[in-house]
């Protein structure tokens, strides 16, 4: 097998490396945080790795690792404080395992819906918010579903996450029609919500593994699935580059919601499934119980942790996590995988 990367695929030190998103207030605004997804092993890949865990940090340090394949996981609030009083996580339906399925917290209550529009799912929409800087100004998004209903429409794929944000009236453009929120039109409210690929709906426990549209290590999320040039940022052994791309804006439990009259609420977030019921969430986390490899292990000051014999498939990330400033640092080979002839 053709090796693409060998050597140093990942670093990190929680507390001390920072990562950032756009929705900062300072252009370099940076965030501290204890975990991150480290690593994520690109398409049609094979990843075999050490993990090295170095504290030099003047005390005894406890350490988790675990093998995930999302970067939030999303546990709804229970069955008994959902709309509607369902029977159990199975009412809702949320379609997972192909590279077409996406979930969306992203929705604008419209309108001045024009004559015979007919807004589907799949379709772009486009419009202008002058609050942005100049680059991110021209707004896209694609319509994850409609509810005609409620005359809501939920996005996903947004271009900035505060492109929702907006400043007076505003018509949205797509090829199916037209509509507007705004001050003009009374009830029209817009959020700052969050979308990317499901990767797995648990109806038992009423948990979504999401794959976050904003997430960036190695890779960049927004071109998951996509061609291996799109979707690799860094191909060349610079380890610098793969390992400082951080950026991220993980789902909160509330999201900021709009009347676009200057009023802001944030109301718990809802995630809408296939057939238009609002889930509430409950919790965000980004590692599952059952996805540690490593629990609260304790490295004493001065002392090594090796973590050998890892192995990663297509899209499975090592997320490390510390309330301590040790090192982490990820070593080994990132091969193409072999396919059935």
């Amino acid at each position: 097998m053709a090796v693409k990367q060998n050597g140093v695929l990942a670093t990190f030190t929680p507390t001390v490396s920072k990562y950032t998103n756009l929705t900062t207030e300072a252009a370099l605004g940076q965030i501290n945080t204890n975990g991150w997804c480290m690593y994520t092993c690109p398409t049609a890949t094979l990843t075999s790795a050490k993990l090295i865990v170095a504290n030099d940090t003047g005390g005894n340090a406890n350490i988790d690792v675990g093998i995930v394949e999302q970067t939030d996981v999303i546990q709804f609030d229970a069955v008994g404080s959902q709309p509607g009083s369902p029977s159990g996580y199975g009412a809702f339906v949320f379609a997972s395992g192909n590279t077409t399925n996406f979930a969306s917290s992203i929705v604008v209550k419209y309108g001045n819906l024009s004559a015979g529009a007919n807004i589907t799912k799949g379709m772009t929409v486009t419009w202008t918010n002058s609050t942005l800087p100049s680059s991110f100004q021209s707004c896209s998004a694609t319509v994850h579903y409609h509810d005609t209903g409620n005359g809501e429409i939920w996005f996903r794929s947004m271009n900035h996450p505060l492109a929702l944000k907006l400043n007076g009236d505003t018509t949205f453009t797509t090829s199916g029609g037209t509509f507007s929120v705004g001050p003009t039109y009374a009830g029209t409210t817009t959020n700052s919500g969050h979308s990317g690929n499901l990767r797995f709906y648990d109806s038992l426990t009423g948990t979504l593994f999401l794959q976050n549209y904003e997430f960036r290590n190695n890779l960049d999320y927004k071109s998951l699935y996509a061609n291996d040039n799109i979707e690799n940022r860094q191909q060349t052994n610079n380890n610098l580059n793969r390992s400082n791309g951080r950026i991220w804006r993980p789902v909160g439990t509330t999201t900021p919601t709009y009347n676009n009259s200057g009023g802001t609420s944030n109301p718990v977030t809802e995630f809408i499934d296939d057939f238009g019921n609002k889930v509430l969430v409950a919790s965000v986390s980004q590692c599952a119980a059952e996805q540690y490899i490593v629990k609260q292990k304790q490295v004493a000051d001065h002392e090594i942790f090796e973590l050998s014999g890892l192995v990663l498939g297509s899209y499975q990330s090592i997320f490390v996590s510390s309330t301590a400033a040790v090192s982490f640092s990820l070593i080994g080979f990132e091969e193409i995988a072999e396919t059935l002839s």
